[in-house]
């Protein structure tokens, strides 16, 4: 039986699945209401790779993805390329923990394929929106603060959580998702990204769809010296950051 077959059969609206004519639509909204939150991300990762390419020791680097730098190198080399590494991985097309790769796992299955492959797929797309602006977020805060990129950094807002209700509410009407499958997801009082059961829920919380952005590092003029870096120590972890050389007094 095709795929167009299966919506219109009467088995179809017998499994609880509504109105077999608005099945791919309703679906797909999901991700189409959150593709500008993870266009967004990736943008931001984007423009954090390029600044650490740029760096003249990125080219002591392994060239493409790597698991580690050369133990020759040393420690602040290491720190550096070990920061290069995540954001050529986040930016990638192909590795399997590039956001992209992610986000479009599911891309290109049938109508059949998907329907039974739903409630995964469903879930898969809340955990990429959850991972990318939640761990993925707080590792792009991290490179950016260790490394000093002069960046005024903005994080795209969550979908309005009336807009993320009706569009959970349609699919559950449905019966493309379970009830209680999907989650409002909204920024807590510390910027991580958390879901809720639902829009009372998330507002009793205190949950809210902005988040703050990252103030700019420096404020002077930005320049990269060599290995010349600084270490510090923050929470137990070893970071180092290049700095720009002390200005000379004049003669």
């Amino acid at each position: 039986m095709s795929a167009l077959a299966l919506r219109r059969s009467p088995a179809f609206r017998d499994w609880g699945l509504g109105d077999a004519s608005v099945w791919p639509s309703d679906l797909l909204a999901y991700r189409q209401q959150w593709e500008p939150f993870i266009k967004a991300h990736l943008e931001l990762w984007r423009y954090l790779n390029s600044v650490l390419e740029s760096v003249p020791d990125a080219q002591q680097c392994p060239a493409g993805i790597f698991n580690a730098a050369p133990s020759t190198l040393s420690l602040p080399m290491q720190q550096f390329c070990a920061a290069l590494a995540i954001t050529r991985i986040r930016v990638s097309d192909t590795d399997p923990d590039g956001i992209q790769p992610q986000w479009n796992a599911w891309k290109g299955k049938s109508s059949a394929e998907i329907l039974a492959g739903t409630g995964p797929m469903l879930k898969w797309h809340e955990g990429v929106v959850l991972r990318t602006g939640g761990q993925y977020k707080d590792d792009l805060v991290r490179i950016a603060k260790t490394w000093n990129i002069p960046h005024h950094f903005e994080f795209p807002p969550t979908p309005p959580f009336s807009e993320q209700q009706d569009i959970i509410t349609r699919i559950e009407g449905a019966g493309l998702a379970a009830q209680g499958l999907l989650q409002i997801i909204g920024y807590s009082t510390g910027e991580v990204l958390v879901g809720a059961a639902n829009t009372t829920q998330a507002l009793a919380e205190g949950l809210r769809d902005t988040a703050k952005a990252i103030p700019k590092v420096l404020s002077n003029p930005w320049t990269w010296i060599g290995v010349a870096a600084v270490a510090a120590v923050a929470g137990g972890v070893l970071l180092t950051r290049y700095a720009p050389p002390p200005q000379r007094s004049p003669r």
